[in-house]
Protein backbone atom coordinates (compact mmCIF):
# COMPACT_ATOMS: atom_id res chain seq x y z
CA UNK A 1 0.00 0.00 0.00
CA UNK A 2 1.31 3.45 -0.87
CA UNK A 3 2.23 5.63 2.10
CA UNK A 4 0.10 8.80 2.35
CA UNK A 5 2.00 12.14 2.65
CA UNK A 6 0.24 13.72 5.56
CA UNK A 7 2.13 17.03 5.22
CA UNK A 8 0.81 17.54 1.68
CA UNK A 9 -2.60 16.47 2.79
CA UNK A 10 -2.60 19.09 5.58
CA UNK A 11 -1.65 21.85 3.12
CA UNK A 12 -4.50 21.07 0.78
CA UNK A 13 -7.07 20.19 3.46
CA UNK A 14 -10.53 21.50 2.76
CA UNK A 15 -11.76 24.45 4.88
CA UNK A 16 -14.73 22.38 5.80
CA UNK A 17 -12.57 19.80 7.48
CA UNK A 18 -12.22 20.32 11.27
CA UNK A 19 -8.81 20.26 13.03
CA UNK A 20 -8.27 17.64 15.60
CA UNK A 21 -8.67 18.99 19.14
CA UNK A 22 -5.56 19.34 21.40
CA UNK A 23 -5.24 16.71 24.04
CA UNK A 24 -6.50 17.72 27.53
CA UNK A 25 -3.03 17.57 29.12
CA UNK A 26 -1.66 20.02 26.54
CA UNK A 27 -4.46 22.58 27.13
CA UNK A 28 -3.89 22.44 30.87
CA UNK A 29 -0.17 23.15 30.37
CA UNK A 30 -0.86 26.22 28.27
CA UNK A 31 -3.20 27.62 30.91
CA UNK A 32 -0.63 27.10 33.65
CA UNK A 33 2.10 28.82 31.61
CA UNK A 34 -0.14 31.82 30.97
CA UNK A 35 -1.01 32.13 34.65
CA UNK A 36 2.67 31.92 35.61
CA UNK A 37 3.58 34.66 33.08
CA UNK A 38 0.88 36.98 34.39
CA UNK A 39 1.96 36.38 38.00
CA UNK A 40 5.57 37.29 37.22
CA UNK A 41 4.44 40.43 35.34
CA UNK A 42 2.22 41.55 38.23
CA UNK A 43 5.00 41.00 40.76
CA UNK A 44 7.43 43.09 38.65
CA UNK A 45 4.93 45.95 38.26
CA UNK A 46 4.19 45.88 41.98
CA UNK A 47 7.87 46.07 42.93
CA UNK A 48 8.42 48.98 40.52
CA UNK A 49 5.42 50.85 41.92
CA UNK A 50 6.64 50.27 45.48
CA UNK A 51 10.11 51.60 44.62
CA UNK A 52 8.66 54.73 43.01
CA UNK A 53 6.42 55.32 46.02
CA UNK A 54 9.40 55.12 48.39
CA UNK A 55 11.34 57.57 46.21
CA UNK A 56 8.45 60.08 46.13
CA UNK A 57 7.86 59.86 49.88
CA UNK A 58 11.57 60.40 50.54
CA UNK A 59 11.61 63.44 48.23
CA UNK A 60 8.56 65.00 49.88
CA UNK A 61 9.93 64.38 53.35
CA UNK A 62 13.25 65.93 52.39
CA UNK A 63 11.46 69.10 51.25
CA UNK A 64 9.01 69.36 54.15
CA UNK A 65 10.92 68.22 57.23
CA UNK A 66 13.28 70.77 58.87
CA UNK A 67 16.91 69.85 58.36
CA UNK A 68 19.44 69.90 61.13
CA UNK A 69 22.43 72.21 61.05
CA UNK A 70 24.64 69.32 60.00
CA UNK A 71 22.44 68.37 57.03
CA UNK A 72 21.99 71.85 55.53
CA UNK A 73 23.69 71.79 52.15
CA UNK A 74 26.70 73.93 51.47
CA UNK A 75 24.84 75.50 48.58
CA UNK A 76 22.10 76.65 50.96
CA UNK A 77 24.63 78.03 53.41
CA UNK A 78 26.63 79.80 50.73
CA UNK A 79 24.62 81.68 48.10
CA UNK A 80 26.24 81.71 44.71
CA UNK A 81 26.34 84.38 42.04
CA UNK A 82 26.88 83.60 38.39
CA UNK A 83 30.55 83.69 37.42
CA UNK A 84 29.94 86.18 34.61
CA UNK A 85 28.74 88.82 37.08
CA UNK A 86 32.21 89.24 38.55
CA UNK A 87 34.56 91.84 37.06
CA UNK A 88 37.40 90.25 35.11
CA UNK A 89 40.00 91.27 37.69
CA UNK A 90 38.08 89.41 40.42
CA UNK A 91 37.36 86.16 38.58
CA UNK A 92 40.26 84.52 40.44
CA UNK A 93 38.04 84.28 43.53
CA UNK A 94 36.00 81.58 41.82
CA UNK A 95 39.00 79.28 42.00
CA UNK A 96 38.57 79.32 45.79
CA UNK A 97 34.88 78.38 45.71
CA UNK A 98 35.45 74.64 46.05
CA UNK A 99 37.98 75.26 48.81
CA UNK A 100 35.39 77.39 50.61
CA UNK A 101 32.73 74.69 50.39
CA UNK A 102 35.08 71.95 51.56
CA UNK A 103 36.31 74.05 54.48
CA UNK A 104 32.81 74.87 55.66
CA UNK A 105 31.67 71.29 55.38
CA UNK A 106 34.19 69.85 57.81
CA UNK A 107 34.24 72.16 60.83
CA UNK A 108 31.72 73.82 63.16
CA UNK A 109 30.92 77.52 62.91
CA UNK A 110 33.08 80.04 64.77
CA UNK A 111 36.52 81.69 64.54
CA UNK A 112 39.17 79.65 62.74
CA UNK A 113 42.92 79.28 62.94
CA UNK A 114 44.95 81.24 60.44
CA UNK A 115 45.59 78.80 57.61
CA UNK A 116 45.68 78.66 53.83
CA UNK A 117 42.28 77.07 53.42
CA UNK A 118 40.54 79.59 55.67
CA UNK A 119 42.31 82.53 54.04
CA UNK A 120 41.04 81.29 50.66
CA UNK A 121 37.60 80.70 52.14
CA UNK A 122 37.47 84.25 53.50
CA UNK A 123 38.81 85.79 50.28
CA UNK A 124 36.07 84.03 48.33
CA UNK A 125 33.33 85.31 50.65
CA UNK A 126 34.65 88.89 50.64
CA UNK A 127 34.82 89.10 46.83
CA UNK A 128 31.40 87.49 46.38
CA UNK A 129 29.92 89.68 49.12
CA UNK A 130 31.20 92.85 47.46
CA UNK A 131 29.79 91.74 44.10
CA UNK A 132 26.43 90.86 45.64
CA UNK A 133 26.34 94.33 47.23
CA UNK A 134 27.09 95.95 43.87
CA UNK A 135 24.20 93.98 42.34
CA UNK A 136 21.96 94.90 45.30
CA UNK A 137 21.61 91.20 46.22
CA UNK A 138 21.52 92.20 49.87
CA UNK A 139 20.64 88.87 51.46
CA UNK A 140 23.48 87.11 49.62
CA UNK A 141 25.88 89.94 50.48
CA UNK A 142 24.99 89.69 54.17
CA UNK A 143 25.55 85.92 54.19
CA UNK A 144 28.96 86.24 52.52
CA UNK A 145 30.17 89.03 54.83
CA UNK A 146 28.86 87.20 57.88
CA UNK A 147 30.77 84.09 56.82
CA UNK A 148 34.00 86.08 56.39
CA UNK A 149 33.61 87.90 59.71
CA UNK A 150 32.72 84.73 61.62
CA UNK A 151 35.89 83.10 60.32
CA UNK A 152 38.22 85.99 61.23
CA UNK A 153 36.40 88.36 63.66
CA UNK A 154 39.46 90.59 63.96
CA UNK A 155 39.50 91.40 60.23
CA UNK A 156 39.04 95.09 59.38
CA UNK A 157 36.96 96.69 56.58
CA UNK A 158 34.28 93.99 56.71
CA UNK A 159 32.32 96.02 59.29
CA UNK A 160 31.93 98.85 56.78
CA UNK A 161 30.56 96.54 54.08
CA UNK A 162 28.28 94.64 56.45
CA UNK A 163 27.04 97.90 57.98
CA UNK A 164 26.14 99.18 54.52
CA UNK A 165 24.17 96.01 53.83
CA UNK A 166 22.26 96.32 57.12
CA UNK A 167 21.54 99.98 56.36
CA UNK A 168 20.16 99.17 52.91
CA UNK A 169 18.00 96.45 54.45
CA UNK A 170 16.86 98.96 57.11
CA UNK A 171 18.19 96.90 60.00
CA UNK A 172 19.22 100.14 61.68
CA UNK A 173 20.39 98.83 65.05
CA UNK A 174 22.68 96.27 63.43
CA UNK A 175 23.86 98.95 60.99
CA UNK A 176 24.82 101.23 63.89
CA UNK A 177 26.75 98.39 65.57
CA UNK A 178 28.77 97.53 62.47
CA UNK A 179 29.33 101.12 61.28
CA UNK A 180 30.55 102.25 64.71
CA UNK A 181 33.22 99.54 64.52
CA UNK A 182 34.04 100.68 60.99
CA UNK A 183 34.35 104.31 62.17
CA UNK A 184 36.78 103.22 64.89
CA UNK A 185 38.87 101.44 62.24
CA UNK A 186 38.75 104.25 59.66
CA UNK A 187 36.35 107.23 59.94
CA UNK A 188 35.97 107.74 56.19
CA UNK A 189 33.35 110.06 54.67
CA UNK A 190 31.07 107.24 53.53
CA UNK A 191 31.22 105.49 56.92
CA UNK A 192 30.39 108.71 58.81
CA UNK A 193 27.55 109.60 56.45
CA UNK A 194 26.06 106.10 56.63
CA UNK A 195 26.43 106.06 60.39
CA UNK A 196 24.49 109.32 60.56
CA UNK A 197 21.70 107.78 58.48
CA UNK A 198 21.69 104.66 60.67
CA UNK A 199 21.27 106.81 63.78
CA UNK A 200 18.38 108.59 62.06
CA UNK A 201 16.84 105.15 61.61
CA UNK A 202 16.96 104.50 65.35
CA UNK A 203 15.73 108.08 65.99
CA UNK A 204 18.90 109.20 67.76
CA UNK A 205 18.97 112.57 65.98
CA UNK A 206 21.73 114.10 68.11
CA UNK A 207 24.20 111.38 67.16
CA UNK A 208 22.94 111.45 63.58
CA UNK A 209 23.66 115.18 63.19
CA UNK A 210 27.06 114.78 64.82
CA UNK A 211 28.25 112.12 62.37
CA UNK A 212 26.77 113.89 59.33
CA UNK A 213 28.58 117.08 60.34
CA UNK A 214 31.83 115.12 60.73
CA UNK A 215 31.39 113.80 57.19
CA UNK A 216 30.92 117.35 55.86
CA UNK A 217 34.07 118.49 57.62
CA UNK A 218 35.98 115.99 55.51
CA UNK A 219 34.08 116.71 52.27
CA UNK A 220 32.15 120.01 52.29
CA UNK A 221 30.53 119.42 48.86
CA UNK A 222 29.04 116.02 49.69
CA UNK A 223 25.53 116.50 48.27
CA UNK A 224 23.98 113.39 49.81
CA UNK A 225 25.07 114.49 53.27
CA UNK A 226 23.18 117.81 52.90
CA UNK A 227 20.12 115.87 51.79
CA UNK A 228 20.36 113.65 54.88
CA UNK A 229 20.74 116.70 57.12
CA UNK A 230 17.75 118.37 55.45
CA UNK A 231 15.58 115.31 56.12
CA UNK A 232 16.84 115.14 59.70
CA UNK A 233 15.94 118.80 60.32
CA UNK A 234 12.57 118.24 58.65
CA UNK A 235 11.88 115.36 61.07
CA UNK A 236 12.94 117.45 64.07
CA UNK A 237 10.92 120.50 62.90
CA UNK A 238 13.94 122.78 62.48
CA UNK A 239 12.52 124.62 59.48
CA UNK A 240 15.28 127.18 58.89
CA UNK A 241 18.03 124.55 59.12
CA UNK A 242 16.06 122.28 56.82
CA UNK A 243 15.65 125.06 54.22
CA UNK A 244 19.36 125.89 54.31
CA UNK A 245 20.33 122.22 53.86
CA UNK A 246 17.79 121.60 51.10
CA UNK A 247 18.93 124.63 49.11
CA UNK A 248 22.58 123.66 49.51
CA UNK A 249 21.72 120.19 48.26
CA UNK A 250 19.85 121.56 45.20
CA UNK A 251 22.73 123.88 44.38
CA UNK A 252 24.82 120.70 44.02
CA UNK A 253 22.13 118.37 42.59
CA UNK A 254 19.41 120.42 40.83
CA UNK A 255 18.18 117.49 38.71
CA UNK A 256 16.58 115.63 41.64
CA UNK A 257 13.03 116.30 40.45
CA UNK A 258 11.30 113.99 42.95
CA UNK A 259 12.89 115.72 45.94
CA UNK A 260 12.25 119.12 44.36
CA UNK A 261 8.53 118.37 44.42
CA UNK A 262 8.75 117.24 48.07
CA UNK A 263 10.68 120.34 49.07
CA UNK A 264 8.17 122.71 47.45
CA UNK A 265 5.30 120.86 49.13
CA UNK A 266 7.16 121.08 52.44
CA UNK A 267 7.60 124.85 52.09
CA UNK A 268 3.95 125.34 51.11
CA UNK A 269 2.72 123.20 54.01
CA UNK A 270 4.92 125.28 56.34
CA UNK A 271 3.26 128.52 55.19
CA UNK A 272 6.17 129.55 52.95
CA UNK A 273 4.57 129.29 49.52
CA UNK A 274 6.12 132.55 48.36
CA UNK A 275 9.53 131.25 49.42
CA UNK A 276 8.84 128.17 47.29
CA UNK A 277 7.99 130.39 44.31
CA UNK A 278 11.17 132.42 44.76
CA UNK A 279 13.22 129.24 45.00
CA UNK A 280 11.71 127.81 41.78
CA UNK A 281 12.35 131.07 39.91
CA UNK A 282 16.00 131.14 40.98
CA UNK A 283 17.11 127.51 40.82
CA UNK A 284 19.63 126.81 38.07
CA UNK A 285 20.04 123.51 36.22
CA UNK A 286 16.70 121.91 37.10
CA UNK A 287 14.64 120.12 34.45
CA UNK A 288 12.84 123.03 32.68
CA UNK A 289 9.56 121.19 32.10
CA UNK A 290 9.25 119.96 35.69
CA UNK A 291 10.45 123.27 37.17
CA UNK A 292 7.94 125.37 35.18
CA UNK A 293 5.06 123.00 35.78
CA UNK A 294 5.78 123.07 39.51
CA UNK A 295 6.12 126.86 39.40
CA UNK A 296 2.77 127.21 37.57
CA UNK A 297 0.97 125.07 40.15
CA UNK A 298 2.56 126.82 43.12
CA UNK A 299 1.82 130.28 41.71
CA UNK A 300 -1.79 129.23 41.02
CA UNK A 301 -2.22 128.21 44.66
CA UNK A 302 -1.09 131.74 45.59
CA UNK A 303 -3.55 133.10 42.98
CA UNK A 304 -0.68 134.64 41.06
CA UNK A 305 -2.40 134.12 37.70
CA UNK A 306 0.10 136.08 35.62
CA UNK A 307 3.07 134.04 36.86
CA UNK A 308 1.13 130.78 36.53
CA UNK A 309 0.22 131.53 32.87
CA UNK A 310 3.79 132.58 32.13
CA UNK A 311 5.10 129.29 33.52
CA UNK A 312 2.46 127.32 31.57
CA UNK A 313 3.63 128.96 28.34
CA UNK A 314 7.10 127.56 29.09
CA UNK A 315 5.56 124.16 29.80
CA UNK A 316 3.83 124.21 26.39
CA UNK A 317 7.23 124.44 24.71
CA UNK A 318 8.09 120.90 25.84
CA UNK A 319 4.80 119.00 25.51
CA UNK A 320 1.83 118.98 23.12
CA UNK A 321 -1.15 121.36 23.49
CA UNK A 322 -3.39 118.46 24.53
CA UNK A 323 -0.91 117.37 27.21
CA UNK A 324 -0.71 120.95 28.49
CA UNK A 325 -4.52 121.11 28.68
CA UNK A 326 -4.50 117.91 30.73
CA UNK A 327 -2.00 119.42 33.17
CA UNK A 328 -4.15 122.58 33.48
CA UNK A 329 -7.07 120.51 34.77
CA UNK A 330 -5.09 119.56 37.90
CA UNK A 331 -6.64 120.61 41.26
CA UNK A 332 -3.76 123.05 41.83
CA UNK A 333 -5.28 125.42 39.23
CA UNK A 334 -8.78 125.57 40.75
CA UNK A 335 -8.27 129.02 42.26
CA UNK A 336 -7.49 130.65 38.90
CA UNK A 337 -9.46 128.33 36.57
CA UNK A 338 -12.27 130.93 36.09
CA UNK A 339 -9.97 133.87 35.46
CA UNK A 340 -10.14 135.52 32.05
CA UNK A 341 -6.45 135.06 31.23
CA UNK A 342 -6.46 131.36 32.24
CA UNK A 343 -9.56 130.63 30.12
CA UNK A 344 -8.13 132.57 27.17
CA UNK A 345 -4.87 130.60 27.29
CA UNK A 346 -6.81 127.34 27.60
CA UNK A 347 -8.92 128.30 24.56
CA UNK A 348 -5.81 129.00 22.45
CA UNK A 349 -4.39 125.60 23.44
CA UNK A 350 -7.65 123.90 22.41
CA UNK A 351 -7.54 125.62 19.01
CA UNK A 352 -3.92 124.54 18.60
CA UNK A 353 -4.80 120.96 19.51
CA UNK A 354 -7.66 120.88 16.96
CA UNK A 355 -5.48 122.49 14.26
CA UNK A 356 -2.68 120.02 14.90
CA UNK A 357 -5.13 117.13 14.76
CA UNK A 358 -6.64 118.37 11.48
CA UNK A 359 -3.21 118.81 9.91
CA UNK A 360 -2.20 115.29 10.89
CA UNK A 361 -5.43 113.83 9.44
CA UNK A 362 -4.99 115.80 6.18
CA UNK A 363 -1.41 114.63 5.90
CA UNK A 364 -2.53 111.04 6.41
CA UNK A 365 -5.13 111.33 3.60
CA UNK A 366 -2.69 112.90 1.16
CA UNK A 367 -0.15 110.17 1.78
CA UNK A 368 -2.70 107.55 0.73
Amino acid sequence: MKKIDTDIRDIYRSEDSKPEPDPEWKTQGLIENELRRRLIFNIAVGLLTFALAIFLVASIADNLLPASEQTISLKAKTPRLAAYTLPENEQWALEYRQVAFQAEGGEPAGPKKFSTKWVKNTAYHIIMGEQALRLNELSAAQDHFDAALNTFPEMTDIHRELGTVYLKRQYFEKAVEQLRKAAEEQPSVDVLNNLGVAYMGVKDYVQAESFLRQALQQQPDLAGCYKNLALLYQKTERLDDAVASFEKYFSLTPQDTALLQSYVDYLSASGRTQAAINFLEEIQGADPLERNLLLAKTAAMEENTELAISALREVARFITPRQTITEMHAPAFEKIARSESFEAFLYRLELAAVSLSTNLETKGVSEH
